[in-house]
């Protein structure tokens, strides 16, 4: 089956978790690929079966070199240990997540893979990184959105994923159901320090504490889980580790230098929250 007509049957059966990001508005038919509102606003299927629902232009540092490196690096396992854990604290696999700033979507298509059963949407503003996602992996619905504006109904969505990307609780908690998670996924103080080392020195060090605290205000019974662990690298995966965050894209660094960059930091906190019921 064509990606666009996979993408048309998941739209049919799953049209309530969506509302038009225009007018707010429920969307109430599905005509060929061309997904309407009642009140007419109309946005199209691409051959990708991907949907567009930014309202405005968006700027993404996110170039598709970037991405390609980024996913890369999942592939060989950097998140693993990570997504092991976070995959443990799921309390629903059946129910429906949805997958906040997914870049290119690795993290979601290695849930999928551990179990993650129930529909997975998966959403950024980067077209290059849903345009890469959707056309690598299979058993994900892959939207460009704007968590400020986003395209989803109320009180649909058991598990919303927010996995090293920006939050907006007031917008997870009217997409949430009642008791459904937040994961959120925070660096530690260590995550990434060999990359760190190589930064101005007020960047060197890192603190989550007004991240953690912003969501512990709005998740007062959350718990905290740390994960820490550190990975090699070969020489094309250092190439790739440094194209794939901001932190390695000016680094000038000498070969003796790189050698530090062969063995990585990954120090991690996973932060899990419910609606109130």
């Amino acid at each position: 089956m064509k990606k666009i007509d996979k993408a048309k049957t998941f739209l049919s059966e799953q049209l309530h978790l969506f509302k038009c990001p225009v007018c707010q508005r429920s969307f109430d038919a599905l005509d060929g690929y061309q997904l309407s509102c009642t009140h007419n606003h109309s946005f199209d299927l691409s051959k990708k079966g991907t949907l567009h629902f930014l309202l405005k232009p968006s700027k993404s540092e996110y170039s598709r070199p970037m991405l390609l490196s980024r996913q890369r690096i999942a592939k060989m396992g950097f998140w693993q240990p990570m997504l092991d854990t976070l995959y443990s604290l799921i309390e629903n696999i059946n129910g429906v997540a949805l997958d906040v700033g997914c870049g290119e979507g690795a993290h979601s298509a290695y849930l999928i893979e551990k179990g993650l059963a129930g529909p997975v949407i998966a959403f950024d503003i980067s077209k290059e990184g849903v345009n890469l996602g959707a056309a690598t992996y299979e058993d994900i619905f892959f939207l460009v959105a704007d968590l400020a504006q986003s395209p989803f109904a109320t009180e649909q969505f058991d598990t919303i994923l927010n996995i090293l990307s920006p939050s907006n609780y007031e917008e997870f908690n009217r997409l949430l159901k009642p008791g459904g998670q937040v994961i959120k996924v925070i660096p530690g103080k260590d995550y990434l320090k060999e990359l760190r080392a190589f930064q101005p020195k007020e960047n060197q060090s890192y603190s989550n504490k007004e991240v953690k605290d912003k969501f512990m205000t709005h998740y007062p019974k959350a718990s905290e889980h740390a994960v820490r662990y550190s990975v090699d690298l070969n020489d094309e995966e250092v190439t790739d580790f440094l194209n794939m965050t901001p932190l390695g894209w000016h680094i000038e660094a000498s070969e003796k230098e790189i050698v530090s960059l062969h063995h990585i930091t990954v120090d991690m906190v996973i932060l899990v929250g419910n609606k109130p019921q």
